[in-house]
């Protein structure tokens, strides 16, 4: 999926620019997995304050996203708030609550 791709470039190079960004993210590793109902799954993982596409098949991510790619393109193109779209179960993350708020970060 470009989009998601997209997304993480986005992020990675705010993580490099982005001083206090790259700090709050230092020494954190979390693996990552992104379910979409009609896309299939896709993992990565955050280390290095930069997320990476895993290749291996993960085993116990840290965080699992479960959303649809029409849900994920609104969000991106600013047409859904990230949290209405989480409050409403637009689309469901199971994480601790600093690793939910992670991927708001992500999303942004």
């Amino acid at each position: 999926m470009r989009e998601l791709y997209e997304l993480i470039e986005k992020f990675n190079k705010r993580a490099k620019e982005n001083e206090k960004l790259k700090r709050n993210l230092e020494g954190l590793e979390r693996k990552i997995l992104i379910n979409f109902s009609d896309d299939g799954s896709y993992s990565f993982i955050l280390k290095e304050a930069q997320v990476l596409e895993y290749k291996e098949k993960m085993e116990k991510p840290d965080i699992t996203v479960n959303i649809s790619t029409e849900i994920l393109h609104e969000v991106l193109n600013k047409k859904l708030d990230v949290l209405s779209a989480y409050i409403t179960k637009k689309f469901t993350v199971k994480a601790s609550l600093s690793d939910k708020l992670l991927i708001s970060e992500l999303m942004k």
